[in-house]
């Protein structure tokens, strides 16, 4: 099968296409043809050791998420048929035409999504779930920011705070990222680039502060959100933490406000079961509706990487077999 290696940590240079032999499942196993991988920005931090990301042994093939058919089903696997559309998440070795994985952590995938949109699924859904029920305990009718909304992530969160009867305010840093928060059902999209946004966004509130915050670039923006949070509300951390944080906490001391730090890998198996089952439910009834912003050949890992950390790209970046 061919595989993207890693040899040595380092730049993106050092994602080598390489050919290595096809895997067999074991008792409980699945082997899934790869159709779609997703790139994030974790994928990076792993490459180049940054961001306190975890450290595999060497040589390592990157990605988390993939989706594709069942190829291959082991002994005692009753769940899936050869040839099952199917999604999931891996530690490592995503980039691959060939990937084993415990049949337990596999999910199925509609037919009307295509694979690419599928590696969206895998993460950027069930964190953007988990942040919203599970840590902040939002509920319909809550005011929710979304601060960083154009992403993967971000959009993802739209789209589900707005099928749950939720009131969204998105931030992007572009027109065009303006626009696409808007379309996937914020009632109003702010630029995070100019110096208004935040006397835009909490007007909308009436000046209360939102209920929920989910923050995309903790680095950046968190001092912000403490100033846009209502009265016991939930700020949830989910990415930009790159560098040390500067603010004034009084406010959310007065305000009974809490930060909360979001690691999907922390949901339990039963949590992680109702968040799937629910994005499950969503994409059938497309009240979910995962935005591909590229796809790569699996030759362009490189470019891949260079590209998901532009923090430019309109939704999911997949690399395609």
């Amino acid at each position: 099968m061919k595989a993207i290696q890693v040899k040595q940590f380092g730049t993106p240079d050092v994602l080598k296409l390489v050919e290595l032999s096809d895997p067999t499942p074991a008792p409980g196993q699945v082997v899934i043809r790869v159709h779609a991988a997703g790139v994030s920005p974790l994928d990076t931090y792993v490459r180049e050791q940054s961001h306190g990301a975890p450290t595999p042994s060497l040589p390592y093939i990157p990605g988390f998420e993939a989706a594709g058919t069942i190829a291959a089903i082991g002994e005692g696997v009753t769940r899936f048929n050869v040839g099952d559309r199917v999604y999931t998440n891996v530690f490592m070795g995503a980039y691959a035409e060939l990937l084993v994985q415990d049949a337990i952590a596999v999910y199925p995938l509609p037919d009307h999504v295509s694979f690419a949109q599928g590696t969206a699924a895998v993460n950027s859904y069930p964190t953007a779930y988990y942040a919203l029920f599970n840590l902040a305990k939002a509920t319909p009718g809550s005011t929710v920011f979304v601060h960083g909304a154009s992403g993967a992530v971000g959009i993802a969160a739209v789209q589900i705070a707005q099928a749950a009867g939720m009131k969204v305010v998105g931030s992007a840093g572009s027109v065009q990222g303006m626009q696409l928060v808007e379309q996937e059902g914020a009632v109003l999209a702010v630029n995070h680039r100019e110096p208004d946004y935040l006397e835009k966004a909490i007007a909308f509130t009436d000046g209360k502060g939102f209920d929920v915050i989910l923050e995309m670039n903790a680095t950046e923006k968190l001092a912000d959100d403490v100033g846009l949070i209502a009265p016991f509300g939930r700020i949830v951390v989910i990415g930009g933490t790159n560098g040390a944080v500067t603010f004034d906490p009084t406010p959310i001391l007065w305000k009974g406000a809490s930060i909360i730090g979001l690691y999907i890998g922390l949901a339990s198996p039963q949590e992680q079961a109702e968040i799937h089952a629910a994005i499950y439910a969503g994409l059938e009834n497309g009240s979910l509706r995962p935005k591909v912003a590229e796809e790569f050949a699996i030759e362009q890992s490189p470019l891949a990487h260079e590209t998901v950390r532009t923090a430019r790209s309109a939704g999911k970046i997949a690399l395609v077999f």
